[in-house]
């Protein structure tokens, strides 16, 4: 009998791996004692991409159910089979399982696991049993005992002390892994770390993880410069930071310490979600990596930030950069005319730059209105967000200049805009004849058909439209029909749309089309379709490009019943 390799089982396990196909690695576990390591190596490699608490996975539970109960019964054995996976893992870290799972994985998620521990159905069913026996350790209680009297599973978790469950567990895996790693002369297998991680874990869970690469943290509050000096010393693929927010505000000196300790130009990506707490100090220590920083985002930056975002300048190798103003306050053009013109300055001179986002930044037109005309400045993606229409035709118009442009997003507000307004952004739009993406909800409130029809003309690349208007027919179906790589249309307008035009529009979709979502959300109640008319419309999108179709009449707001509620 011919015997194959050990190297050949492995390759075929990380095929199946780099498929995402669990199903077919379980049953290679469960086949022989051939199969059995490397398909449990690859199961625990790429644990943390089992979609299993997501909404598709709900809805697939649902598909395959003809009955509520039966949903119900499929959600609980994908809670079970999510619990006993983390268990697992933290068993594997006292050394009570036949196999070393925590070595193998390669991102330690704790988020995944906190949406666990706090999932009602996982506290009714199976929290007893996942804090069983050798796991009774990690089964940590409030101080402050609550007052209800319950008892069972229920009055347990209402006692959980999940941030200190989750610190005694991150402490088991990380210390277990990088001992046996010593023993073994071996290298750790994790390489992200995330979750809410506290200020007194951080250096020590990272200064175990010799090969981390990325961190997503809860709370930037813990990042100071002990943090950096491990990284500095120990983590040497380090090179991507995300948090979510910042609960001391009071923390811009400590962040720049952190950016400032790293070894120099070696952080790639820095996103802040909630960047309230990063002041001038942290902007000015980005130049620390000013030579390696390609993706930087700060969303929901305040006025002192605002006010001087030309510490930046440094970096100017940024491939990606978003940047929100969580106040909107500050007119960088009008009263800080030096640091306007110094941002200007640097985002022209970001020759690599290929997707820039902005979002309430008051001056943020005047300075993509200077990028844009930048001769080196080469963007593929565009999105501006809160900001007038009036007053930005310069803007507008400076958009053609962007050629390069796929992808383009503008949420204006519309209100005080002229035809003239209109026309100029239209125009200039129509000249972006590489876009594949483009969204123009709010900004386009007063198209009408002939605005549309005048927009796609020359946007035959178009693979998903947004927009919104007034008045828009029939006569807007054969200018779509022209668009053959659209995959997704979304009116949003007032439309007067009729039964045979939509058909007769759907009859048109080619090969390339397939998968096409057609929505149409605001039917005047003057034309409204049938039930049948509805079905029969989706049967024949789905007949002909594997397509959905949405529809909903529009709604005008009832003056008087919001006064009421008001």
């Amino acid at each position: 009998m011919l015997e194959l390799p050990a190297d050949f089982y492995y390759l075929v396990c990380e095929e199946l791996a780099n498929r995402q196909d669990f199903g077919t690695l379980f049953n290679c576990a469960l086949s022989g004692k051939i199969l059995v390591g490397p398909a449990l190596l690859w199961l625990y490699r790429i644990h943390n991409q089992w979609a299993v608490i997501s909404s598709e996975g709900d809805d697939a539970d649902f598909t395959q159910s003809d009955t509520f109960q039966g949903r119900l019964n499929a959600q609980k054995k994908t809670l079970l089979n999510w619990a006993l996976q983390w268990k697992s893992i933290t068993r594997s870290s006292l050394g009570n399982t036949a196999y070393p799972y925590c070595l193998w994985i390669r991102s330690l998620d704790l988020r995944n696991l906190t949406e666990l521990l706090e999932d009602t159905r996982f506290r009714e069913t199976a929290l007893d049993t996942f804090f069983a026996d050798d796991m009774s350790g990690f089964l940590k209680s409030q101080a402050t005992p609550m007052k209800q009297k319950t008892r069972g599973a229920k009055a347990a978790y209402k006692r959980l002390d999940i941030p200190l469950v989750l610190e005694l567990i991150g402490e088991s895996i990380t210390s277990f892994i990088s001992e046996s790693a010593t023993q073994n002369r071996a290298t750790v297998a994790v390489e992200d770390l995330s979750g809410n991680v506290s200020a007194n874990a951080l250096p020590k869970w990272v200064s175990r993880l010799s090969k981390l690469k990325s961190m997503t943290l809860w709370d930037g509050a813990a990042l100071n410069a002990s943090v950096a000096s491990v990284i500095a010393n120990d983590c040497y693929n380090f090179d991507d930071l995300t948090f979510f927010t910042c609960l001391r505000a009071d923390a811009d000196n400590d962040m720049a310490a952190f950016f400032g300790g790293l070894r120099a130009h070696t952080l790639r990506s820095f996103a802040a979600l909630s960047a309230g707490s990063v002041g001038p100090h942290t902007l000015l220590s980005l130049n620390h990596h000013a030579h390696s920083l390609k993706k930087l985002k700060l969303d929901g930056l305040k006025s002192d930030a605002i006010k001087n975002l030309s510490y930046l300048q440094g970096c100017d190798q940024l491939e990606s950069l978003e940047l929100a103003d969580a106040e909107g306050l500050i007119n960088l053009e009008a009263t800080e005319n030096d640091i306007y013109l110094e941002v200007v300055a640097w985002l022209s001179k970001c020759d690599s730059l290929r997707e820039l986002l902005v979002s309430n930044l008051v001056s943020g037109p005047a300075i993509l209105t200077q990028v844009c005309l930048s001769n080196n400045i080469k963007l593929q993606k565009l999105q501006v967000v809160s900001y007038p229409m009036i007053g930005n035709r310069d803007f507008h118009k400076a958009l053609s200049h962007q050629a390069s442009l796929e992808s383009l997003e503008l949420r204006a507000d519309p209100e005080g805009g002229f035809r003239d307004d209109i026309e100029d952004l239209v125009a200039s739009i129509s000249q972006l004849s590489k876009l594949k993406y483009l969204n123009l909800l709010s900004t386009s409130d007063y198209f009408r058909t002939a605005e549309c029809l005048f927009l796609v003309e020359s946007l035959s690349s178009l693979e998903e439209l947004w927009f919104s208007g007034y008045d828009v027919t029939d006569e807007l179906w054969h200018a779509m029909a022209k668009l053959h790589h659209l995959r997704a249309l979304n009116i949003h307008a007032v439309t007067s749309f009729s039964y045979d035009g939509i058909l007769a529009y759907i009859s048109t979709l080619e090969s390339t089309n397939q998968g096409m979502l057609l929505s149409v959300m605001n039917q005047s109640p003057e034309h409204p379709l049938s039930e049948f008319q509805e079905a029969t419309i989706r049967q024949s999108i789905a007949a002909q490009a594997d397509g959905r179709f949405e529809f909903t009449l529009f709604r005008e707001i009832d003056s008087d019943a919001e006064s009421f509620s008001d």
